[in-house]
């Protein structure tokens, strides 16, 4: 039987009641890009993941100038690189929407299929950036 990963920089599954998700009693948790990365790489793709997408401080600051500007770029939210990407840079920490790219590029490197899962982020465009990111590799990459 798989596991769960949780990747957030400083919640708890617990503390997550705003979206729903598997009855788990158990969460592996992750706090930063290298994290996700180790513990994946390790343990191999978990069944279920649930995605926080600020993932440090200096992510803050920039989710709140991008979401002044969500009414301005949501057009460009189901491009191609699956989102606001090239529009604002969150600087030298990974974010969610980088593991979630990670995460794509693993799978489709060890012919797995892509695992369940949520965005739990509170940034609503860093969350539908991931969800875009992901449904297009699905739909381009047969995960």
């Amino acid at each position: 039987m798989g596991y769960y990963l949780f990747l957030d920089d400083y919640r708890k599954p617990s503390d997550v009641t705003w979206v729903h998700g598997p009855i788990c009693n158990h969460w592996e948790v992750v706090r930063n890009y290298n994290e996700f990365v180790d513990y994946i790489s390790q343990h191999g793709i978990p069944e279920y993941v649930s995605f926080d997408h600020d993932l440090a401080d200096e992510h803050y600051q920039v989710m709140l100038e991008e979401n002044q500007h969500v009414e301005t770029f949501t057009a460009f939210i189901d491009d191609d690189q699956g989102g606001l990407n090239a529009t604002f840079h969150y600087g030298p920490e990974k974010t969610g929407y980088d593991c979630a790219k990670w995460l794509v590029d693993y799978c489709v490197e060890n012919g797995q299929q892509f695992p369940y899962f949520r965005v739990h982020s509170m940034n609503p465009v860093g969350k539908q950036r991931i969800i875009s990111y992901i449904a297009n590799a699905k739909r381009h990459l047969a995960l």
